[in-house]
C-alpha cells in the first residue's frame, strides 16, 4: 500500500495566505520551521511547487517555438537579473525546455460537485499514441488539498500495489496577488481504459480510506450512488528540462504545460498555459539558501511576468471541471 505517515504532531512553520513583504522572511525561517519539523518526528513535504497561469493569447502559434521563446526571452534573463551567479560566475539557469509529454488529461465531479467543494480532485490522463510507451491503460489521480497543512496530511487514503503518492506544497497567487500555499497529498494508479469510474462510488473505492476521509468532513453527506460527470478533455503538451540551480545540489525543475481543446484540428491556440518550478526536499528539509533562492526566484517571476498573468482563478484543474463545478 501507498500512503503518508499522517499522525497528529507540531508544525510551527507559517502557512496559508502571505503577502510579497513576508517573503524574505519566511524564506529565512524555512530552513528553521522543516528542521524543526524533523527533528518533532514532524510532517514531511516531499516536494514543493510555483506556479502560474498565464494569458493563452500570448502563445498563439507552434507551441515548440512559443516555449523556446519564452525560456530564453524570459525566464533566463529573470534568473540572471534576480538571482546570485554560481561560483564559476555563471548564471543558475541550466538547459531549456523540451517537449516531455504529451497526453489527453479530464477531471471528473459529481452533479453536486461533492468532490470539488471539499477540496478533492479526480483527475484522468492517458498518453498519446505519439508520446513514448504509450498504452492502452489510464493513470488515475486522486489528491485531496487543503491550506490546513494538518488536514492534508491527515487524509490517510491508500492506492493499490504499485500506486505512487505524494505530499506537496503547491505555492501560487491569489486574488490581489498575494502568495497563497495549499498542502495536497495525492495518489495516483494505473487501470485499464476499459475500467474508469462511473460514479462516486467506483471513483473512491480504488483509495481505500478516501470514502471515509469524504463523509468525515464539515457539511458532507456524499451519495456513493452519484454519478461522475466529465468537464473539458484537454490535449496537454508539456515543455520540461528547463532548470534553474538553487544551489546545495538542488536544481528546480521548470515545466510550461499548454491545454488545447483534445478535438481541435491544429494546436495553435491554446486554452490554458502554465509556467511551473518545483523541487524535491531532503526527506523533508531543505537548506535556508535554496529556499531563499526559490522564493526569490517566484516573487521576481510575478513581477517580471504581470502582463502575461492570467486573471481569475489560478486554478489549472478548475479549468477542466464541470462546467457548474469551475470557479469564477
Amino acid at each position: 500500500m501507498s500512503r503518508v505517515d499522517a499522525k497528529a504532531r507540531a508544525f510551527p512553520c507559517p502557512q496559508g495566505v502571505v503577502s510579497d513583504q513576508l517573503i524574505a522572511w519566511i524564506s529565512a525561517v524555512v530552513l528553521v520551521c522543516l528542521s524543526a519539523s524533523a527533528q518533532a518526528n514532524g510532517v514531511t513535504i516531499d516536494s514543493r511547487e510555483y506556479k502560474l497561469l498565464l494569458r493563452p493569447e500570448n502563445f498563439a502559434g507552434d507551441p515548440g517555438a512559443r516555449a523556446a521563446e519564452f525560456c530564453d526571452g524570459r525566464l533566463k534573463p529573470i534568473i540572471a537579473a534576480h538571482l546570485d551567479r554560481r561560483e564559476n560566475g555563471e548564471s543558475r539557469a541550466k538547459k531549456s525546455f523540451a517537449l516531455h509529454h504529451q497526453r489527453r488529461v479530464s477531471f471528473k465531479d459529481t452533479a453536486d460537485c461533492i468532490l470539488s467543494t471539499t477540496g478533492f480532485s479526480y483527475r484522468e490522463r492517458t498518453l498519446m499514441a505519439t508520446d513514448a510507451g504509450a498504452t492502452g491503460n489510464v493513470e488515475t489521480t486522486l489528491k485531496f488539498r487543503s491550506p490546513d497543512i494538518f488536514l492534508s496530511a491527515a487524509s490517510r487514503f491508500e492506492g493499490s500495489e504499485g500506486a505512487k503518492s505524494k505530499f506537496e506544497e503547491d505555492i501560487s497567487i491569489a486574488q490581489g496577488a498575494v502568495s497563497r500555499s495549499g498542502y495536497s497529498y495525492s495518489i495516483s494508479r494505473k487501470q485499464p481504459a476499459g475500467s474508469l469510474a462511473t460514479s462516486l462510488q467506483s471513483a473512491l473505492e480504488a483509495f481505500p480510506g478516501s470514502l471515509q476521509w469524504l463523509e468525515s468532513l464539515p457539511a458532507t453527506q456524499p451519495r456513493p450512488e452519484a454519478l461522475l460527470g466529465t468537464g473539458t478533455v484537454f490535449a496537454e503538451l508539456v515543455y520540461s528540462k528547463a532548470r534553474v540551480d538553487l544551489g546545495s545540489d538542488t536544481d528546480g525543475e521548470f515545466d510550461l504545460t499548454f491545454w488545447y481543446p483534445s478535438d481541435a484540428a491544429n494546436r495553435d491556440r491554446p486554452t490554458v498555459v502554465e509556467i511551473s518550478f518545483g523541487y524535491e526536499t531532503d526527506s523533508g528539509e531543505v537548506d535556508g539558501k535554496v529556499a531563499l533562492r526559490a522564493s526569490k526566484l517566484f516573487a521576481a517571476m510575478r513581477n517580471e511576468l504581470s502582463a502575461l498573468i492570467a486573471p481569475g482563478t489560478q486554478s489549472k484543474t478548475s479549468r477542466a471541471l464541470p462546467t457548474n463545478c469551475r470557479e469564477n
